[in-house]
């Protein structure tokens, strides 16, 4: 495996693209791109670690890092952790990044395994900024929106517009902050207010042929009783949306994403997808890399920055792929 690993970060180097903690901080924040002065003959170089190739959230956050990262004129390599081994292809990468010195990395869907691999940067004086799920390592800057708060948004929309009956939970992998936040504030949401809907909970660990396999069991069990479908991601969203088309119960089943990728957009504007809970993917990137940038420059910024998320439908769909940044993302 570790051979394995090895060649793929190889390769992704070679692909590299040149000029393309916790809590809050008790200083005054100002905006990461009023940082510090740079000299005209300073170049900062700056390891990017992307979860996922093919991730299209990730696409889009990964073109606004890079794109960012070219207007401010700074150095950026990228590498891709294999899904195989998030944790040890991590560790690697760091590793790589250490060799090249690095001025500072950025990186996201971390959990706290990642911690001694941020530490060990940390200790070689490299600064580190994280997207989305936090590593809990401390000292650090972490840029994501609060999950808890955005589901329970999709659970007061939901709960205006169900009838009594079943809704379906498509959970993300437990085993991660934001997975659970997302449960917690859609569920915690939903039942407060309406006690005539039962919650029927499917774990799908982020993976959608376990997404649209729950969701075929879940329609064995309660057919047309379900009335609502929300994801913890957009995968689980759109095989719901299959699953239910198969059944022919797409007509009386609203069901609502989170993440807000172009194929959700485009979902949403064909009328096959009710809703979602759109993350800014493009401002996710955009602002880490300032972040970076006002780190490495001198400035001064909040440990945390916490972005909003807002419920798209058919009404503001194309209003949210302007301001997003989505529309060079679709066809």
């Amino acid at each position: 495996m570790k051979k394995h690993l090895a060649m793929i970060l190889a390769l992704a180097l070679t692909l590299s693209l040149a000029a393309c903690g916790s809590g809050q901080s008790s200083e005054a924040s100002v905006p990461p791109s009023q940082g510090g002065q740079r000299d005209d003959q300073q170049t900062f170089s700056v390891g990017f670690i992307c979860p996922e190739a093919t991730n299209e959230g990730w696409q889009v956050t990964a073109a606004a890092i890079e794109n960012t990262a070219e207007e401010l004129g700074i150095k950026i390599s990228k590498l891709y952790l294999d899904p195989n081994d998030y944790e040890g292809s991590f560790s690697m990468a760091v590793d790589s990044f250490i060799q090249q010195k690095v001025d500072a990395l950025i990186y996201g869907g971390a959990d706290e395994s990642f911690a001694a691999s941020v530490h060990k940067a940390q200790d070689e004086g490299i600064k580190c900024v994280e997207i989305d799920n936090p590593s809990n390592s401390g000292n650090l800057w972490h840029i994501a929106i609060d999950s808890y708060s955005a589901a329970a948004v999709a659970g007061e929309w939901m709960a205006d517009k169900l009838d009594a009956g079943v809704v379906l939970m498509i959970n993300g992998d437990m085993a991660r902050t934001n997975a659970q936040q997302r449960h917690d504030g859609f569920v915690e949401t939903l039942k407060e207010l309406r006690s005539d809907i039962e919650v029927y909970e499917i774990y799908a660990d982020w993976d959608s042929a376990k997404a649209i396999a729950g969701v075929e069991d879940a329609i064995t069990l309660y057919g047309d009783k379900i009335v609502g479908v929300f994801s913890a991601w957009d995968g689980g969203a759109l095989s719901a949306v299959s699953a239910l088309d198969v059944a022919g119960l797409s007509d009386n089943v609203v069901v609502c994403g989170f993440d807000g990728t172009p194929t959700s957009m485009t979902y949403i504007r064909e009328g096959k997808l009710q809703a979602e809970l759109g993350q800014p993917l493009y401002e996710l990137g955009k602002v880490g890399m300032e972040t970076v940038n006002t780190v490495l420059t001198g400035g001064q910024v909040d440990e945390e920055q916490l972005l909003t998320c807002s419920i798209v439908t058919s009404d503001n769909v194309e209003d949210f792929i302007k301001s997003a940044g989505l529309a060079d993302f679709i066809s």
